[in-house]
């Protein structure tokens, strides 16, 4: 399979915002493999696939962590395991047999003992791309294409940080209000919180927001997700798809509702858990 087979492919098993991210793990991974003389095509190719499976539900990442008995400290946390499921699947479903490739694949999430120079370039890579933008990643990119094995390092160093800061669960309601934060961002309309933790016993929080067109939605929802996602914070289910006015999201205790104007009026959410707290988010407003 080459490259433009492989973004056909990628085209329809990626959100929007992921695969810009990896065609921009792909640029930063063959311009590294030149400087350090490694295969630019072996670096192309595992980089455009180092996300492939990055967008399963949590319940098909499970099945394929069972499936190849991957380990069952993968189960329940798709950002952990879709490094491992995507080598697995790409071997022995899409027929991909290259260990080298593989083998950056399998280990760009955390990184692993005694890593070749491919797979530490695409260890860096997924970091540093264009799209990344945090405090210190401009003097990460600099190390980068001075010293691949000092950034490697310096990567690891900054994944353990985040890790170890991230110690303390975020309880329910700050999840919701991130959730809000986000949809905000991305112009979602009106948006609401319910506090149903004393009425449903099946979560703690509604986050009711709408937009103008499916796209929109699609945006927020996704959005939502991925910016969930980097807090240790998954989605568990999704119900709805472009057209029918209403995309649901399960996160456990914090549930999404991303409506169409027409049909977050016809449902009602806020007056059927009217006894719920409310609380509206003082951010985009219906327009």
């Amino acid at each position: 399979m080459d490259s433009k087979e492989i973004i056909g492919l990628l085209e329809k098993r990626l959100k929007e915002s992921r695969l810009k991210h990896t065609l921009g793990v792909r640029d930063t991974a063959v311009e590294l493999a030149e400087i350090y003389g490694c295969d630019a095509e072996k670096a192309e190719k595992a980089a455009l696939l180092h996300d492939f499976c990055k967008n399963l539900s949590v319940e098909e990442s499970d099945f394929l962590v069972n499936k190849y008995e991957i380990g069952q400290e993968y189960l329940g946390n798709t950002a952990l395991a879709h490094s491992k499921v995507a080598a697995k699947v790409l071997e022995h479903e899409y027929g991909f047999k290259d260990r080298e490739i593989l083998g950056a694949i399998e280990c760009h999430t955390v990184g692993k003992p005694g890593m070749t120079v491919l797979e530490k370039i695409i260890y860096v890579s997924d970091t540093i791309e264009p799209g990344r933008s945090f405090p210190g990643v401009e003097e990460l990119r600099e190390l980068a294409y001075k010293d691949i094995h000092e950034a490697c390092i310096k990567v690891l160093d900054r994944s353990i940080m985040f890790v170890l800061s991230k110690g303390e669960k975020m309880d329910n309601k700050a999840i919701a209000w991130k959730a809000a934060e986000v949809a905000d961002s991305k112009k979602g309309q009106d948006i609401t919180l319910i506090d149903i933790s004393k009425t449903s016993g099946f979560a703690d929080y509604f986050v009711i927001t709408h937009a103008p067109s499916d796209r929109l939605m699609k945006t927020i929802a996704d959005e939502v997700e991925d910016k969930l996602a980097e807090l240790g914070v998954f989605l568990k289910h999704s119900e709805g798809k472009n057209g029918t006015g209403w995309i649901l999201m399960d996160f456990g205790d914090i549930i999404v509702n991303v409506f169409s104007k027409e049909q977050r009026e016809r449902y009602n959410l806020e007056k059927l858990w009217g006894d719920g707290e409310i609380t509206y988010f003082e951010g985009t407003k219906d327009i």
